[in-house]
This record gives C-alpha cells, structure tokens and sequence, in this order.
C-alpha cells in the first residue's frame, strides 16, 4: 500500500506486533538514533538501546505504555520517496 502526504510518497513494507523490550540497537538506528562508529560495537548496542529507553520515558513516563510495563507496540516499516 502506498500513502501519499503531499509531495510525499509512504510505502509500507512490513508491520508486526511486539513487546516494546524487543526492540533492537537496528530499530533504534530507524527510530533516530545516530551511532558512534568510533565505539566499540557492544558498547554501541547498549548506548542504542538506552537513547531509545530514554525517549520513550520523555514520551510515556508513567502508565501502561512506559518502559517498564513493556506494552505491546505495532512496528510499521516504510520507505518514503518523493
């Protein structure tokens, strides 16, 4: 399926359901997350994943969506083209 937004082109790719925990250091990069090369790679999972805690907190800090509760979430992979 394809959305369009303007001059903007929204192809879904692929969308599941899973617990947010789940979420890898690669969906963390998708999500925004800048990495560090320079880093050892271990370290830079873990530094990944902690950016991605800590927005999520800033958004839902408390509640059945926080962190800790480890809701259910929908993950909706795109490509946009213009």
């Amino acid at each position: 399926d394809r959305l369009e937004i303007g001059d903007i082109s929204i192809k879904i790719i692929n969308v599941r359901c899973e617990r947010l925990n789940d979420i890898t250091p690669a969906d963390c990069v998708c999500e925004g997350y800048v990495s560090d090369t320079s880093k050892h790679y271990a370290e830079e999972e873990w530094r990944a994943l902690e950016w991605f805690r800590r927005t999520w907190e800033s958004i839902y800090p408390n509640g059945y969506k926080s962190w800790d509760a480890n809701p259910w979430v929908w993950v909706i992979e795109f490509e946009v083209s213009e």
